[in-house]
């Protein structure tokens, strides 16, 4: 019996605690106002949006929010490459295989939030409504001080859902101590350890010899809905939502 339901759980499914009864399955996030592309010129675009599935997650008791995931790459074709294989799995007849592909295979690692009273990673909790999260990773050159509404197209920063409105909360790479401003544009790293460029063995990056632009990165985006399942002490995880990706440009 234990075989027969992880096989099921494998697949991203969830069963109610009699063992016989429905299958349920996680909705994943939707996007909503933006959703940038890293070959793009225009720096207002890129910052990442979207919509959880609270409403319709609710339902499910061991639905516990939604998880943001994320990967730097120093060559665009092996960003579009990685994507196009999670997503080619990415159907309800797969159910969580893109998220399997995306966290085990290709090792895209849980975004990072400063400061950590927030907690270590973005993570939205579930809710009784739908949350529409804005989030932007690197602070436009210039904009360092900027306080307007749309503070997600100029500087780095979490707003909606339990981030609040303002500016408080910042996306770090996982591990929260390196930032993604990897060519400290702002000069507010003096002692050089913050704000570092991406190195070959880094969990979150994909170094290619063939670099795409020696002043450019490039960083792609994933949000999942997550349900813990108390029986295996594993994640269970719906479709995954493309985010799209940004790029890191020196002196922007």
């Amino acid at each position: 019996m234990k075989r027969f339901l992880g096989i099921f759980l494998a697949a991203g499914v969830l069963f109610s605690s009699c063992g016989l009864d429905d299958v349920i399955t996680l909705v994943e996030p939707s996007v909503t106002k933006n959703d940038p592309l890293y070959s793009s010129i225009d720096f207002l675009t890129w910052y990442c949006s979207f919509i959880t599935e609270d409403e319709d997650n609710k339902a499910i008791g061991s639905f516990s929010g939604t998880e943001v995931y994320y990967k730097i790459y120093n060559n665009y074709s092996a960003l579009v490459s990685q994507r196009n294989a999670i997503l080619s799995v990415n159907t309800t007849s797969n159910s969580s295989a893109a998220a399997t592909r995306m966290i085990d295979t290709y090792t895209y690692q849980t975004l990072g939030c400063g400061p950590t009273s927030r907690g270590n990673v973005v993570f939205v909790p579930r809710g009784g409504t739908n949350q529409e999260i804005k989030f932007r990773v690197k602070t436009y050159k210039g904009f360092e001080n900027y306080t307007g509404s749309d503070i997600y197209s100029y500087r780095a920063c979490i707003v909606g859902g339990n981030y609040g409105d303002g500016y408080a909360y910042v996306p770090y790479r996982s591990g929260n101590t390196k930032s993604f401003d990897f060519f400290d544009d702002d000069d507010d790293d003096t002692n050089g350890t913050r704000d570092v460029e991406p190195e070959s063995g880094d969990s979150d990056f994909y170094y290619s010899s063939s670099v795409s632009a020696s002043d450019t990165y490039y960083v792609q985006f994933f949000a999942v809905a997550v349900a813990f399942d108390e029986t295996t002490l594993s994640n269970t995880y719906s479709l995954v939502l493309d985010l799209g990706s940004v790029p890191i440009i020196k002196g922007k």
